[in-house]
């Protein structure tokens, strides 16, 4: 068998290469354990299997970004929108449409840079060096330089530098956290079995790329480096992943297509119309352009972008940084929520919830007597990083018992225990801590006490907690490490408590319809308590069982499961995509370096701030930058007010539209005058947009928004919409028309009659708006001055029909005149009868529902 043979049949067996044996690895790779690899096999095995990089991501030229943004339906409508505004005299207008078209394309780039970032992100959670046995020889080299084949030497603090199969290990203790979202370290050891469906958080044979070594030394070869280890298959599942459009945006498409050839054809239609009827040339030009202006549907996007940026900012007052506007938008649809388990909905910091004496007593840790406290703190090394260590420690206070000990040395020769040796003047002492079954069985005391303590020990581990035992022998010379015949000195029962708040808001998510998805690379006992505890109740789905089942059996366990163990980030992005595909929108909270795939293939994903990866908060929408799952809640409200806010703003500008539209069509049908001079339909445009831009934007959230189900807008003009638009909009024109004609026809004063028309509408279209701020709530309950932008536009609107009626040197520039009382008088009627029916609706809905 050539050497080229070789390597593809080792290739074709490498998939599983946790479940080889060392001997074959060894062989395969032609690897002296001893001395390395040789020069010639470095180079040899770099071709072979690759350099230890993650791929780069080709950069997008910007004229690229700028050309496929300008491609996008909505952007050519934009931009459109934007020349006929210059074309027409509306400078103001074209900037706006061409700032949210730049403003577009610079996001665009924002995520492209983003993505650029996240990999080179990835390449700095590798060890910048690394120490390697070559040639006979101890050598430190760029982990970029390692190669499959590579022995690797590992010690305390080192983070790994590739995915690598032990030979040897010596109580060696890993921090897998950021890569499995196993919660507590995780003990390594060479000669552990793993099979080909071991999931990757038991693989115990192995240790793997960007995670940490808390204690311990061992040595391993390299299996997997670059893009083929595990967090170079979440590269590329981060960088392949791409956001799907938001409901809005596709809707905005839709919409801004279908009010664009609305736009053409009754701008053009209704004056050629009247030329055809024999009205006034010049007059008709005019109008002509001022409906061209009145029917741009310019405003939607500036409603919407002003509604996410409010939100935005709001959001950030509750430590929620937005990062893209779209996150805000899809926040208030949510209906499920993926979250991680640990350092999530946990805190990730063990903590010792009580110590269990021989005899089978629990205590709390403030509770034990100095001298327990004093011994079992021998079994604890000076400078440990592990949290359980550091947990126990905590939990004894500060002590000085060390002080009198010399200490020696301490060692696991490949044990479930830790010997630490000590001398005090004649006597020495081996303190040990470590597996409870071990210490438990090996240690003085009585069958009944390890009867006791073994119940005990199994009542906690169902319960999910980690339990440590303690133990120590006097009189000790030498390296005795068993603890056969050792003292019994406690159990420390250890758990990662759950985040204050998280039940509460978990319920709180529950009453608006939003389904809590647990998914944890923990185990499965500890994701079931952790559920729990919060008050989610359900089976757990292990990694095993989902890699067993096909799409649709898994879609069909959704509507049950709700937690999910032992779970790889692969599987945790089939989940996400297979519940969008149920029509769920998914949001999903995560910190490690396991979650950025789900993160990037969600609707939204939001990322922890202070525990968070980098990673991680690259791959998000929205960081929660204190970690408070307490917030959730408050950000679901703030993004469902936004949406609430912009559908009310825009169903009322559809409105207005739909009433200018509807009064130029009977005065057209009958051959006279319309109601409006072309001045009053550009200050009407102007003065409708401003108020449906301040007043909705800036309306307080529906008192129901969080004890209903989500909402999600799929279509801005579907029949239910366009009869609420009818409804809204049918008081107010005929009560303009009627007065137009009446005084038309009355006095044959054509100024007279639209200056009357023009104020109705004036005052008609504020108090519309007041009166759709709020879809359940009365004004008069709320209160007619609670939103302040419409106090200021409700006056603004009087004082302004006041001097357009009263002064007489602007009377001319605006084609109006002055009004008698009695108009006046029938204006403020029409106006209240045509508004205010919505209020008694309200309250008669409101007493009905009573």
């Amino acid at each position: 068998m050539n050497k080229l043979t070789e390597i593809n049949t080792f290739n074709s067996k490498m998939r599983f290469w946790w479940s080889a044996s060392k001997e074959y690895l060894i062989k395969s790779l032609s690897v002296d354990t001893e001395r390395g690899l040789l020069k010639e096999q470095v180079d040899s095995h770099r071709r072979s299997f690759g350099a230890n990089t993650l791929e780069e991501i080709k950069l997008t030229r910007i004229w690229e970004l700028i050309l496929d943004g300008v491609k996008e339906p909505m952007m050519i409508l934009l931009l459109s929108i934007a020349a006929l505004s210059l074309l027409f005299g509306k400078p103001a207008e074209a900037i706006v449409m061409v700032f949210v078209v730049a403003a577009y394309i610079s996001v665009e780039f924002i995520n492209k840079f983003r993505t650029d970032r996240t990999m080179a992100r990835l390449r700095e959670l590798t060890q910048p060096m690394t120490k390697v046995i070559r040639e006979g020889r101890i050598q430190e080299i760029h982990t970029s330089d390692v190669v499959v084949g590579d022995v690797a030497v590992l010690s305390e603090g080192v983070r790994i530098p590739a995915d690598i199969r032990l030979i040897e290990s010596f109580g060696l203790l890993v921090n897998e956290a950021p890569l499995t979202g196993e919660s507590f370290p995780v003990q390594k050891n060479d000669k552990s079995d793993s099979g080909q469906d071991t999931p990757l958080a038991e693989r115990r044979n192995c240790v793997f790329s960007g995670t940490i070594i808390l204690a311990g030394e061992g040595k391993g070869i390299v299996m997997a480096v670059g893009n083929k280890n595990e967090l170079g298959i979440i590269a590329r599942q981060v960088q392949a992943q791409k956001k799907d459009k938001t409901f809005i945006q596709e809707a905005m498409t839709r919409l801004a297509k279908t009010l664009a050839v609305l736009a053409v054809i009754v701008s053009i239609l209704i004056p050629a119309v009247g030329f055809l009827r024999g009205l006034n040339v010049q007059e008709m030009i005019l109008t002509w352009l001022a409906l061209t202006f009145l029917m741009i549907p310019g405003q939607p996007p500036v409603i919407i972008t002003m509604s996410l940026a409010l939100a935005s900012f709001a959001l950030a007052n509750k430590k929620l940084v937005v990062k893209r506007l779209r996150g805000v938008e899809v926040l208030g649809q949510v209906t499920a929520i993926v979250t991680d388990k640990t350092g999530t909905i946990t805190e990730n910091k063990m903590r010792v919830d009580s110590f269990v004496l021989p005899d089978g007593t629990e205590v709390k840790p403030q509770s034990l007597d100095d001298k327990l406290k004093h011994r079992i703190s021998l079994c604890l090394p000076r400078y440990s990083n592990d949290p359980t260590d550091k947990a126990v420690e905590a939990s004894l206070g500060s002590l000085n018992s060390k002080d009198s000990y010399n200490f020696l040395e301490g060692f696991s020769e490949g044990h479930p225990w830790r010997t630490l040796i000590y001398k005090e003047r004649q006597s020495s002492y081996s303190a040990i801590a470590g597996q409870p079954e071990s210490l438990i069985n090996l240690s003085t005391i009585t069958p009944a006490q390890k009867g006791t303590l073994l119940k005990i020990l199994q009542k906690e581990t169902d319960k999910g907690s980690r339990v440590v035992a303690f133990a120590i022998k006097e009189g000790i010379e030498g390296k005795d490490v068993s603890p056969e015949g050792s003292e019994f000195l406690a159990l420390a029962v250890l758990s990662d408590p759950v985040r204050p708040d998280v039940k509460e808001a978990v319920a709180s998510l529950l009453k608006a319809g939003i389904s809590t998805y647990i998914v944890t690379g923990d185990h499965p006992t500890t994701a079931r308590m952790v559920a729990r505890a919060i008050d989610i109740d359900s089976d757990v789905l292990s990694g095993n069982d989902m890699e067993k089942m096909d799409d649709r059996a898994l879609s069909d366990k959704l509507f049950s499961v709700k937690v999910f163990a032992r779970i790889s980030p692969t599987q945790k992005q089939r989940l996400v995509t297979l519940l969008k595909q149920k029509g769920e929108t998914v949001a999903v909270i995560g910190d490690g370096v396991n979650d950025a795939p789900a993160l990037k293939a969600s609707n939204v994903g939001i990322a922890m701030g202070e525990i968070g990866t980098d990673l991680a908060k690259e791959a998000a929408d929205l960081v929660l930058t204190d970690d408070n799952y307490a917030h959730l809640p408050e950000a679901i409200l703030l993004g469902r007010k936004a949406l609430d806010n912009f559908r009310k703003g825009l169903t009322y500008y559809l409105s207005a539209k739909a009433i200018l539209l509807s009064i130029f069509l009977i005065p057209l049908a009958l051959g006279i005058p319309f109601p409006f001079a072309p001045i009053h339909i550009i200050m009407t445009e102007l003065l409708m947009d401003l108020a449906s831009s301040t007043i909705f934007v800036t309306e307080a959230a529906e008192p129901d928004v969080m004890r209903r189900k989500p909402q999600t807008i799929t279509n801005f003009l579907n029949k239910t919409i366009a009869l609420r638009i009818f409804r809204n909009g049918f008081f107010l024109a005929i009560g303009i028309l009627t007065l137009y004609l009446w005084l038309y026809y009355h006095t044959q004063n054509v100024i007279l009659a639209q200056t009357a028309a023009f104020v109705t509408w004036l005052l008609g279209h504020i108090m519309l708006a007041l009166n759709l701020k709020q879809e359940k709530l009365s004004l008069l309950k709320q209160g007619i001055f609670s939103n302040r932008f419409g106090s200021l536009w409700l006056v603004g609107m009087l004082i302004l029909s006041f001097i357009i009626t009263t002064v007489p040197f602007v009377r001319p520039y605006l084609h109006t005149s002055s009004l008698p009382l009695n108009v006046w008088l029938v204006i403020l009627v029409v106006v209240f009868i045509s508004t205010w029916w919505i209020e008694l609706s309200k309250v008669i809905h409101t007493r009905f529902q009573q």
